[in-house]
């Protein structure tokens, strides 16, 4: 309860302080702030002619010589402000915080007063003699301490006297004593980051944040690059260690999608003044990786910007990053401390945390199927959650937490792979024996690689990942897609097809660098990743004539590093597998060939893709579409198969033998065959 107040009279407003009031900083921050602007405006009042603002002024400037030491005595002392300095810092506050001075301080000034306050304007309103005013002239330029912290921004390369300068909302706010903001730059890509209240800790972690606060101990201000996954929970290892030290941690995400409708200079600038003026904070750059733009010029300068800031910051500075080993050209050493995903066990607790009333089976079917993180596990129940009230259920099922799993795989993958439904199930496959056997063994590579590798000990036999690649060859519409759904089904996986558009690029690095996002985000998802025409990526290496031959060869060697490094399962598909480097084919799990039908199947496939419900008139002969048609494969007959059953809708009839004759010569003829003849050699 406050306490009984104390009333203090100045010209323009009246100000009732309790007792708990006059004990708190923020109180005369707040005052000093109001009556800094106040005397400004009565300044401008005096000098223009307004002989009743003289005393209102006296009493002004009385109560601020009364008030105790606050924030701006603090700034002056860090920044070596002089007196003069100072007051020119608050008459450029009041021209950007004050409405009321607009007008005056144009009439002072001259029209360049609109956009800020000129030394031409301070000199006026305070009537400086000739030498405080050249002092003032010569210390004030882009070299001096308020520009370089970002604290004032100087808007004009003018002439020092008449050299627009003008305040940061956030210089505002830090003298009127706020503590709870930060820059508006700074707010729409991060802000101040706290962890959750319970946060689960695995050993790893635990050791990591003991390395964490003695780092923070040592006395310096470290740079620390926390290297792992995303969503593993690298940020939340640096607010639970800023939270124990007492410190705000002071968070930039540097994704692209973040910095989209943002200026990475306007946002290295926010970071410095930030950084200023909570000398307490840690300062922590996200994602620092995805700041690589296309373009090695690019990328240079980007990432030199970001270094060049890093370096000037007297803070301790955390960096997250995927990519292990990455380089930073700042003057500070980097310390750099590896995170990896946390415990099927650890997992399950922060699944329970996360999702209090859900069921157990579910979620600890999703914390041993997905390898990932507290940030990503936080961010599938939240979208759990919201699919469950959608159903109108205050309780979350599995297929809530698939979705929401489903949902932060297709965000991490960032369009550079979609999701690819499959109705398809093996009793639906026509294939040879010896093809069905090949299959049959790569699934068994999934399903028993518990055994074979823990139990029996082959995994110390394996090379450096555990991961299963299989490349299927063959001609076009032989089933090799279908297959690789199918799979997936048996599984229980997710099946995403790479965009290969969208994942080779021109630019040096581009390609590596999203195909590793890729195959992250299907290590950490339980996922199968499908690359049709595998052989536009996985070429072979040519002899080196140029710079072109030099960078498409790294591609392919990153591809043949990051395959034999993979834990997931991944499936290349080609039509021509002699264009595949036989680096690749070394380390391959499977590589199973697809031929097209023979007689016995093209017979089997014309039944199977003929549904049940379909009306049919008359006898089918499907053995004699096996024989008349022999170069159709498995794509072609399902093609046929449905153009003759919207024929028979067409009509309004049944599906006869003519229309299925008629639907496979014309799919014939579009495959440049001569249709109706036997191919007999």
């Amino acid at each position: 309860m406050r306490g009984v107040g104390r009333v203090t009279k100045v010209p323009s407003c009246t100000v009732v302080a309790s007792t708990a009031d006059l004990g708190d900083p923020q109180f005369w921050d707040l005052r000093r702030f109001e009556l800094e602007l106040e005397r400004k405006r009565l300044l401008a009042r005096a000098v223009l002619g307004d002989p009743d603002g003289v005393s209102d002024l006296e009493m002004t400037e009385a109560e601020v010589a009364r008030l105790p030491i606050g924030r701006a005595h603090h700034l002056a002392q860090r920044l070596h402000l002089g007196d003069d300095e100072l007051s020119f810092v608050w008459t450029v506050i009041a021209s950007a915080f004050d409405p009321r001075v607009t007008r005056d301080f144009e009439r002072l000034g001259g029209s360049e007063s609109r956009g800020g306050a000129t030394l031409t304007l301070h000199t006026a309103l305070h009537g400086l003699d000739p030498n405080r005013a050249r002092r003032l002239a010569r210390v004030l330029d882009v070299r001096h301490p308020l520009a370089l912290t970002s604290l004032l921004v100087p808007r004009s390369a003018d002439a020092a006297s008449v050299r627009v300068w003008s305040a940061t909302e956030r210089l505002g706010s830090y003298l009127a004593g706020s503590t709870d903001v930060v820059d508006q730059a700074i707010a729409a890509v991060g802000g101040l980051c706290a962890p959750p209240d319970d946060t689960i800790m695995s050993p790893q972690h635990a050791a990591t944040l003991r390395l964490l606060d003695g780092l923070l101990n040592a006395g310096s201000d470290p740079l620390i690059l926390l290297e792992g996954p995303v969503g593993v929970g690298r940020r939340t290892l640096a607010a639970i260690t800023a939270k124990g030290a007492g410190r705000p941690l002071v968070h930039v995400d540097l994704t692209r999608r973040q910095l989209a409708a943002a200026s990475l200079e306007g946002v290295m600038q926010a970071l410095t003044r930030e950084a200023f003026l909570r000398p307490d904070a840690i300062v922590l750059l996200a994602n620092i990786d995805d700041l690589v733009e296309p373009g090695a010029d690019r990328v240079s300068n980007a990432l030199r910007l970001v270094a060049n800031t890093i370096s000037s910051l007297a803070v301790p500075v955390v960096l997250t990053t995927a990519v292990p080993g990455m380089m930073l050209p700042s003057t500070k050493i980097p310390v750099r401390i590896r995170v990896t995903p946390p415990s099927s066990a650890e997992r399950l607790a922060l699944w329970e945390r996360a999702l209090p009333g859900a069921s157990a089976a579910p979620l600890a079917d999703v914390a041993f199927r997905y390898r990932i993180g507290p940030g990503s596990i936080d961010s599938a129940a939240a979208t759990a959650s919201l699919l469950a009230a959608a159903r109108g259920s205050l309780r979350v099922e599995a297929s809530d937490l698939v979705g929401g799993i489903r949902s932060t795989i297709a965000e991490r993958m960032g369009g550079l792979a979609h999701r690819v439904d499959t109705t398809a199930t093996w009793d639906d496959l026509v294939l040879p024996i010896d093809t069905a056997d090949q299959i049959r063994g790569l699934l068994a590579r999934v399903q028993k690689s518990a055994r074979v590798l823990d139990e029996w000990g082959y995994r110390s036999r394996m090379g450096r990942g555990t991961g299963i690649a299989a490349l299927f060859s063959g001609p076009p519409g032989t089933g090799k897609t279908m297959v690789a759904g199918v799979i997936a089904k048996i599984l229980d996986l997710e099946l995403y097809q790479v965009d290969l558009s969208r994942v080779v690029s021109k630019w040096i690095g581009e390609t590596e660098k999203q195909l590793s996002q890729i195959f992250d985000a299907a290590e950490a998802g339980h996922v199968l990743l499908l690359f049709d025409e595998a052989d536009s990526l996985f070429a072979k290496r040519t002899e080196v004539k140029g710079s072109t031959d030099r960078y498409a060869n790294l591609e392919v060697n990153y591809l043949l590093q990051r395959i034999e490094a993979f834990e997931g399962i991944a499936v290349l598909t080609t039509n021509m597998d002699t264009s595949i480097d036989p680096a690749l084919k070394r380390r391959l799990a499977a590589h199973i060939v697809f031929w097209g039908p023979d007689e016995d199947e093209r017979r089997a496939l014309w039944k199977r893709m003929i549904a049940e419900n379909t009306p049919i008139e008359g006898v089918l002969d499907l053995e004699k579409l096996a024989i008349s048609y022999p170069d159709m494969s498995g794509a072609n007959i399902r093609n046929a198969a449905i153009s003759a059953a919207f024929l028979a809708a067409a009509e309004d009839g049944s599906l006869t033998q003519q229309l299925l004759e008629r639907a496979a010569r014309l799919e014939y003829n579009s495959m440049g065959r001569v249709h109706g003849q036997r191919d007999n050699g």
